[in-house]
């Protein structure tokens, strides 16, 4: 019986571990992060050092400072004028409007070498859009991206894992009850119903 319940145990957690390394930031800077930029793309990254070294796309575990990180390989990028923006999502959809929204701003310049981060403190929890327009100094071709994550919400990945955790926890306990009833743990229940 205890063999089966371990088995259970190791089953439960080999099928979590994918889920429970990615809900816990076990990445160091995930490939599959990117903004669409309409025909381009940047990675983003965001990161909350005093509390830890993960790097997230698209969920921060906590409000409070925070670290944004955008990188544009392609040249022609660098070479536009970059509109950043954070923005409160107004739904889980990211629906977020790009004047009235704005939590925080980076004055508009170029990054020549492609690269930029910044602080942004997260005062309250809640769904968050980065906006990136980037323009041309003639104005006739920009790129448009957002991306969505959260802050300080528990993500779909943590419930699984809670619920899986919570399971494991009435099968093991429900397994120790029904070993120690049986006496196989070492000692046995009291017989409460003999009276002297």
């Amino acid at each position: 019986m205890i063999k089966i319940a371990f088995g259970a145990a190791l089953l439960i957690l080999a099928a979590l571990s994918p889920c429970a390394a990615i809900a816990a930031g076990w990445h160091y800077y995930d490939p599959e992060c990117p903004i669409d930029l309409g025909g381009k793309s940047m990675k983003f990254v965001a990161m909350q050092p005093k509390k830890n070294i993960d790097r997230e796309c698209v969920a921060l575990p906590d409000v409070g400072p925070s670290v944004i990180v955008l990188d544009a390989a392609d040249n022609e990028l660098r070479d536009m004028n970059w509109d950043i923006r954070i923005l409160r999502s107004q739904g889980p959809d990211g629906a977020a409007d790009p004047d009235a929204d704005v939590v925080g701003r980076l004055p508009v310049q170029k990054f020549r070498n492609g690269m930029v981060n910044f602080d942004q403190n997260f005062k309250d929890a809640g769904n968050y859009v980065l906006y990136a327009k980037l323009t041309s100094d003639d104005g006739a071709k920009s790129f448009i991206g957002k991306h969505q994550f959260s802050v300080g919400l528990v993500t779909e990945e943590e419930i699984y894992l809670y619920i899986a955790f919570g399971v494991f926890v009435i099968v093991a306990g429900g397994v120790a009850f029904a070993l120690w009833r049986q006496g196989k743990l070492g000692f046995k229940m009291p017989d409460f119903s003999k009276t002297d």
